[in-house]
């Protein structure tokens, strides 16, 4: 492989070009490789990123780990700024792909580093093919069999199908943030209007690769085989899009693993703890301890997955009773809502009506504090009580229930548990 001098301007130079034949169709991989003179001879890190995610993306990344290794960013179809649709590709195949890719650049051995929907595709190379890793580095990994996430998932693809960007915008932002925990990550307002922007403005292609992404993870039925190398997963404390304690139980069915949690952070780590993130991967590739990084603790995954840790607390208001609207049929339902947090609410129907099933769409829970009316999906019922999920579509009416959490009266039901009971590794 040919490699680059690195600046920042290169992240947005013209990427080169690697065609790859698989099962009879031809695909395209961008890449960009950058490499200090003195590092020619290192195994280079591959970097996978995730949902709008671009090179740039990596910049911190990139100027950091050049200090020790080469670097290729590498965008596979459908993937960062690559614009090749592939519906046909499932996430096992991407897998296939990678191996291609490292034949064909001549690379006998890399680091791979999966950022979200990266980490599932460098697992299944990882695993796969572990001959080709060196060592694996993933974040917030996605495995996605949570019902609640599922949900969320197939709501974004409807919004996305109908056209409503800013419904879809606004569930995604949602999703990627933990807006319960704002304090915490110091995640300012700017931020999430720009992320809100940049995903609202989506090209048509970039909706389509999205929504084909977005079906491969809810097509994957699961790992079957986990990587053997030495491997680093990290998450945020507080992300409550891929849980900690999901990314621990990954953790604990690698062979060689270290599971690391960044303090203060959710999902989107890289972002709000930089310098954390950024020292815990590079000391990582490096073969260094982590168990000195500011902002970081290491955990025995097998004893963290054990934690009931909940990330948002849950509240009962003080006023009752409230007023559950179905849209498609016209009907509302009367309710008490025994708790509910950013996330979601456990609601008792006043009269039992059969038909409020799982497969129920159009709900609406009217707030009259807020000013709105908030999607509701139930995920669960047990006679009259019902566990629902809520589903954000409008970025005021969630900044507005956010607003009625943090100041409205109302009567704690429970808290949060900050306090694992586990001991760092």
């Amino acid at each position: 492989m040919q490699f680059s001098t690195f600046s920042a301007n290169a992240l947005r130079d013209a990427p080169h070009i690697q065609l790859l034949n698989f099962r009879g169709q031809t695909y395209k991989v961008e890449y960009q490789a950058f490499c200090e003179p003195a590092n020619l001879g290192k195994t280079p890190v591959v970097f996978l990123g995730g949902a709008f995610q671009s090179f740039v993306s990596f910049k911190s990344e990139v100027e950091q780990v050049l200090s020790t290794h080469p670097v290729i960013l590498a965008d596979f179809p459908s993937q960062g700024n690559n614009d090749q649709l592939a519906p046909e590709l499932s996430l096992p195949d991407y897998a296939s792909l990678i191996q291609l890719f490292c034949t064909a650049q001549q690379l006998p051995k890399v680091m791979m580093l999966g950022i979200s929907y990266g980490s599932a595709m460098a697992t299944l190379f990882a695993a796969a093919y572990p001959d080709y890793v060196e060592r694996l580095l993933l974040s917030g990994i996605t495995c996605f069999r949570r019902d609640s996430l599922i949900t969320l998932l197939e709501d974004s693809l409807a919004q996305l199908a109908a056209g409503d960007m800013n419904a879809f915008a606004t569930t995604a932002v949602c999703n990627l943030i933990n807006h319960s925990r704002l304090q915490e990550t110091e995640v300012s307002t700017t931020y999430r209007r720009l992320l809100y922007r940049q995903i609202a403005r989506l090209s048509d292609n970039e909706r389509q690769r999205y929504a084909q992404n977005t079906q491969r993870l809810l097509d994957f039925p699961g790992f079957t085989a986990y990587p053997q190398c030495p491997t680093l997963i990290a998450t945020g404390e507080y992300d409550n899009f891929t849980l900690p304690t999901e990314n621990a139980a990954v953790a604990s069915q690698c062979a060689n693993a270290t599971f690391a949690v960044i303090n203060n952070a959710d999902h989107l780590s890289q972002f709000e703890r930089k310098e954390t993130t950024t020292s815990l991967f590079h000391r990582f590739m490096c073969g260094q301890s982590l168990h000195h990084v500011a902002g970081a603790q290491v955990f025995d995954p097998h004893s963290y997955i054990r934690v009931e840790q909940r990330l948002q607390g849950r509240q009962r208001p003080l006023e009752q009773p409230y007023r559950l609207l179905d849209c498609h049929t016209g009907k509302e339902h009367i309710v008490r809502i025994q708790n509910i947090n950013f996330a979601g609410c456990e609601l008792e129907l006043t009269q039992a009506d059969l038909s409020l099933t799982e497969n129920t769409s159009g709900l609406r829970l009217e707030l009259p504090e807020t000013g709105h009316q908030y999607t509701v999906h139930i995920l669960e019922r047990q006679r009259k009580t019902l566990r629902c999920l809520i589903i954000q579509h409008n970025l005021k009416a969630a900044d507005a229930l956010l607003n009625y959490l943090q100041t409205h009266l109302l009567m704690v039901h429970d808290t949060p548990d900050d306090s694992l009971q586990v001991q760092p590794a």
